[in-house]
């Protein structure tokens, strides 16, 4: 989340206006409402800008798939081992852009993300 924050901190206060940033738990069946609400003030993120999602377990897990997050449980300690994983989604709900996290990979997001809301508005 320390990367997110930093590739949105490197954006205007105008192009922020056009993003939100969704993370979606990897642990559905103990990651809560309260929980995340939690997580989200630890991290100092705040909707709407930030969101983090959970769900019933069967569709978090059903859409984590679907978007190819590569993720195993440790059967000893319960630790779940993940990608970390930044996708780009473009406004028709594409994914633009999967990134893993890094200095490079922070200036890449804060890049994509720019680019993105420029595409949009294009036409505006």
């Amino acid at each position: 989340m320390q990367q997110a924050k930093a590739a949105v901190a490197a954006l205007t206060d105008e192009e922020r206006k056009d993003l939100s940033v969704v993370a979606i738990t990897l642990d559905p069946a103990n990651d809560d409402v309260a929980r995340l609400a939690l997580m989200a003030e630890g991290q100092d993120i705040a909707a709407p800008l930030y969101r983090l999602c959970t769900g019933e377990v069967p569709a978090v897990e059903k859409l984590l798939d679907e978007l190819d997050v590569t993720r195993k449980r440790d059967p000893v300690s319960g630790v779940i081992d993940h990608a970390n994983l930044f996708l780009v989604v473009d406004r028709a709900g594409r994914i633009a852009y999967r990134l893993t996290i890094g200095d490079r990979q922070q200036r890449w997001l804060a890049a994509a993300l720019r680019t993105l809301i420029a595409e949009g508005r294009v036409g505006s």
